[in-house]
């Protein structure tokens, strides 16, 4: 059973509890990088990784929408890795453990 099993839009929060377990410190980006460009090629979506290690997705317009401005989304890949003394959480292994509390998602 998915934490985010009865959340709306179905499809925002599977992905967002897939990246969940996907370590991603500052300077080591490698995982999630990986698992963005495997998402473009499944979903035949063009993409481009600079020197740099950003990576640009690519969708083209639904049919009939052509039209319409593009729209850009933009986030950061990597995490800032900060913790109470008082939890054991490994940032390079363990995934972040999510918890819900009335209309928000949190973490310890």
């Amino acid at each position: 059973m998915s934490l985010f099993e009865n959340m709306l839009p179905e499809g925002l929060w599977k992905y967002f509890e897939e990246i969940l377990h996907i370590p991603r410190p500052s300077d080591q980006e490698e995982q999630i990088q990986a698992y963005l460009m495997s998402f473009a090629n499944s979903h035949a979506l063009d993409y481009q990784i600079d020197k740099t290690g950003n990576i640009v997705i690519r969708k083209s317009a639904s049919s009939g929408m052509e039209h319409v401005p593009v729209i850009v989304l933009q986030s950061h890949m990597d995490m800032v890795c900060e913790k109470n003394t008082d939890v054991e959480l490994d940032f390079l292994k363990d995934p972040i453990p999510a918890y819900i509390d009335g209309d928000w998602v949190k973490s310890k």
